[in-house]
């Protein structure tokens, strides 16, 4: 007993597409995430509160940002939907440079660049915010009194280089993806979406015609059926090979 298969009949170029455009979505997603985590980060910073723990006036956009900076990814909370991104931008890329023919890639093509674009504002973004805070301090530094103090925890810049690993790695490797997809075609090939080599199928042959069946009226995928006849003269084998059949009665009718 043969088992059935499960197979979805698609030309290579539109599985390609189709593997394209999850990717696609897979990198939206990753965005999406990266953003909302972002946001909610940077909420968080208007919430500030003084040595006695009540609040206080909420600081300036400044400050905010560099709360963000230290807060948002310094202290080892990397959002990792950021490189994920940049990955899926690299592989896609890679999918319209390596896997040609794709269908619509012209499509693809901007549509890739519209992601990376968004990814590239938001990694810029990252990296200015590390900058301002280097410049900044840190709002929550106890002030200045002549107090002597000791400071057992890293500080503002140990902790602002650690978090700059993330938005310089994917920079990297958004610097990686736009230098090959400056190297794709402007116009790619239109592919053909039937395989070179065609499916055969079977033929399908219907059964036998009943006895009272009119024969005239019978087809067989779209071929009139003839009925057979029996040769009124034996083959000679001293002749041409012409003899007359049955069937010259069948054409005479025409």
């Amino acid at each position: 007993m043969q088992l059935s298969t499960v197979r979805v009949e698609w030309t290579p170029p539109r599985t390609w597409f189709v593997t394209a455009r999850l990717l696609e979505v897979a990198a939206g997603v990753a965005v999406l995430g990266w953003a909302l985590q972002s946001w909610q980060v940077y909420q968080s910073t208007a919430q500030n509160f003084g040595s006695d723990g009540s609040p206080t006036a909420a600081p300036s956009f400044l400050d905010r940002v560099t709360l963000f900076a230290m807060y948002g990814f310094g202290y080892g909370q990397a959002p990792f939907a950021a490189p994920i991104a940049c990955l899926l931008l690299v592989a896609l890329v890679a999918i319209l440079h390596f896997a040609q023919p794709v269908s619509h890639a012209s499509v693809l093509r901007w549509e890739v660049f519209g992601l990376w674009s968004v990814v590239a504002l938001g990694s810029l973004a990252m990296v200015l915010s590390v900058v301002v805070a280097l410049f900044r301090g840190d709002p929550n530094a106890p002030p200045d009194d002549g107090s002597i103090r000791i400071e057992t925890g890293p500080g503002i810049t140990e902790v602002l280089a650690a978090g700059a690993t993330l938005p310089v790695l994917c920079l990297l490797l958004l610097a990686v993806s736009a230098l090959w997809w400056l190297r794709l075609p402007v116009d790619f090939e239109a592919p053909e979406e039937e395989p070179e080599t065609a499916v055969r199928r079977p033929r399908r042959w219907r059964a036998a015609p009943a006895q009272d069946a009119n024969v005239d009226d019978l087809t067989l995928d779209g071929v009139e059926l003839i009925e057979p006849v029996e040769r009124l003269h034996p083959r000679e084998r001293d002749g041409d090979g012409s003899t007359a059949s049955g069937y010259d009665d069948y054409f005479r009718r025409f």
